[in-house]
């Protein structure tokens, strides 16, 4: 044992633990028939719509015993990785219930026993100056453009990235603004082929999230194959060549035409801001910018500000403006269910980050954990008619957990009484994105801070004019207005086979895809976190990676078919959609009562970011392409 580590400090960690996580581990390297035997509960914390499944309180402290005994040996080897069939059956005791084929696989892959689970690989691996001429051009460098660039990587194929900013790091180079941190856990919000990443907080801010990204960056030696400060202005598809020609302006203003096979664009949803439709605003005459270009010489200590915007990034903001200006005025147009996590500004104990460490698998069933919980999440999704035909809203567990959040805006608002009816939101929890407590309710309480919610009429040269014909003068102004989250592939113009743009095919009531990546029309094209790419469980890199194993095993059987290439077929596109609209029928996000009008609905009433499936079935699809999917031709056929 280490000289550092003593008993004290093995029994401390142990009172860190997920016991349930603890006792899988343990149980996958000793097979200790009793741990097996330990039962499970269900548990939910009021006002969060995660379900934990946790060890039941009368196995407390035989687990931590036994884990101490194991933790206190000199050494000890580690078992090999479970097969999946051997994986299911731990699942099964994690749970307390046998999980579906489908999910077991996905959780087999998430769970990160092999070194990179969700590789895209050759079937006939072509030889090497069969692959001279091809190319991929990535457009964006966020965590999609990271990953498709790592797949490429290992495939052989010759890749280029194209960023538009200075850095990589997508929306977290672009959203620099004190307190800028995620809002899921670290622990969820990664790669799983990058193993055990030392993460310092349960829930990192946006400096710790860079240092992530470079460390994966370099990592895969991606850099060298990077260009930034460029940004593609065009792209049209050359059916005499069979390629794509992308015309990008350089940092010098210079366009330089590049062709290449394959396009992946990899822009995200979140990289066109929102800019607030308010009368006179470009009269104002002090300083004003948006969250995402936020100026970090303006100092506002002592300063009067506006804030305009209360979602995740206005309500994550508050806290420091409210700590440095003189004045803050919260402009709210409308409030948002807000989550209290406990731990959302804690740093992960020296304690715990020796457990992640020292303890075989247990960063492995850490992570696990959060991805069942998230599991659990979805029928609260779900209108059930049933309970409505009885007086319900939309389902038990999502009015229920209307009650519960109201009770703890009731709770935070101490003695602001005033404050609840203005933070109570009359739509549905989960039909807009919950937020979560960066101490919003805290700051609102503040002497400093003033919540206004009447309407703004117009900006003045000096502040802010609403409804009721109050006019407050400011030295600042921010704008937290978020981002044109329907405008996907935005600003580059996509013009397809036959001189189709994304408006002929999006005209009717906006942006869709097929399985979120492929359009009929647009050979040899994919995109990543399209329409509808938001998934109700799973971590958003978990499905990052498959999304770009489909779309580089899609490629790979172009290549070795010796095809030109390749693209959706107009009828499983307009299939898949049809299905898709049917199912949406029965989420709550489309419904009257379901809070329409956030990011989650487009101008047509209708969701283009969350899908309505439920994370097996979609796994299902994705995990491998339907070649049958796609017609793949020749250079001469083309």
């Amino acid at each position: 044992m280490n000289s550092q580590v003593d008993e004290v400090f093995i029994r401390e960690a142990l009172e860190e633990a997920n016991l349930n996580v603890l006792r899988i581990a343990l149980y996958q390297q000793t097979q200790n028939p009793e741990l097996a035997e330990m039962e499970v509960e269900v548990y939910s914390r009021k006002g969060s719509p995660l379900e934990l499944t946790v060890l039941s309180k009368k196995h407390h402290e035989r687990v931590k015993e036994l884990s101490f005994e194991y933790l206190s040996q000199t050494s000890h080897e580690q078992r090999l990785p479970p097969t999946l069939d051997e994986a299911k059956a731990l699942m099964a005791l994690f749970e307390g219930e046998k999980p579906s084929d489908a999910s077991a696989q996905y959780a087999y892959e998430d769970l990160g026993f092999e070194a990179f689970s969700r590789k895209a690989t050759w079937q006939y691996p072509p030889d090497v100056k069969k692959l001279k001429h091809f190319s991929v051009v990535i457009v964006g460098a966020g965590f999609s453009g990271i990953v498709a660039a790592i797949q490429l990587k290992g495939l052989g194929i010759n890749f280029r990235i194209i960023e538009r900013q200075a850095d990589f790091g997508g929306t977290w180079q672009l959203n620099d603004y004190p307190e800028a941190r995620v809002d899921i856990s670290s622990f969820l919000y990664q790669f799983k082929f990058v193993d055990n990443y030392p993460w310092k907080n349960y829930f990192a801010p946006r400096e710790e999230l860079k240092e992530y990204i470079n460390h994966v960056v370099e990592e895969y030696g991606l850099r060298s194959f990077s260009t930034f400060n460029t940004e593609i202005t065009e792209a049209h598809w050359n059916t005499s060549t069979s390629k794509w020609c992308l015309l990008a302006r350089c940092p010098d203003g210079t366009i330089e035409e590049i062709n290449c096979n394959v396009v992946f664009s990899a822009s995200g949803l979140f990289s066109t801001p929102k800019l607030p439709d308010i009368e006179g605003i470009e009269k104002f005459s002090g300083a004003m910018f948006h969250t995402t270009q936020w100026d970090h010489e303006f100092d506002y200590s002592g300063k009067k500000v506006a804030l305009i915007g209360t979602g995740s990034t206005g309500s994550q903001l508050l806290r420091n403006l409210a700590l440095k200006a003189s004045d803050v005025s919260v402009y709210q147009r409308t409030p948002n269910w807000v989550m209290h996590v406990p731990i959302y500004r804690n740093a992960v104990s020296e304690k715990l980050r020796w457990l992640l460490d020292n303890m075989p698998y247990y960063v492995n069933w850490y992570g696990y954990s959060m991805h069942t919980a998230q599991i659990r999440q979805q029928p609260i999704q779900e209108l059930d008619p049933k309970w409505q035909a009885k007086g319900g809203m939309v389902n038990k567990k999502n009015d229920q957990m209307r009650e519960q959040l109201k009770h703890m805006i009731d709770k935070m608002a101490g003695d602001h009484k005033e404050l609840i009816p203005k933070l109570t939101p009359d739509f549905a929890p989960l039909s807009r994105r919950i937020v979560v407590d960066n101490e919003w309710y805290k700051s609102l309480q503040r002497d400093n801070v003033e919540l206004v919610t009447d309407s703004i009429e117009s900006i003045s040269e000096t502040g802010i004019v609403t409804k009721d014909g109050i006019e407050r003068e400011y030295d600042l102004i921010v704008l937290a207005a978020g981002f044109q989250t329907e405008r996907y592939l935005h600003p580059v113009d996509y013009v397809g086979r036959d001189g189709v743009c994304l408006n002929d095919l999006w005209s009717k009531d906006g942006a869709r895809a097929h399985l979120t990546m492929s359009l009929p029309s647009y050979p040899n094209f994919f995109m990543f976190y399209g329409p509808n790419a938001a998934a109700r469980a799973g971590s958003f890199h978990s499905w990052l990676e498959i999304f770009t194993r489909y779309a580089c095993n899609v490629v790979t059987e172009m290549i070795e078919r010796d095809a030109s290439t390749f693209e959706l077929r107009k009828e499983v596109y307009e299939d898949y959609n049809n299905r898709m609209d049917q199912r949406a029928k029965g989420m709550l996000w489309e419904q009257e009562n379901g809070g329409g009008g956030s990011y989650y609905i487009n101008e047509h009433g209708r969701s283009t970011n969350t899908m309505p499936w439920r994370f097996d079935e979609f796994y299902q699809w994705t995990k491998a392409p339907n070649f049958d999917d796609f017609t793949f031709g020749s250079q001469s056929s083309d």
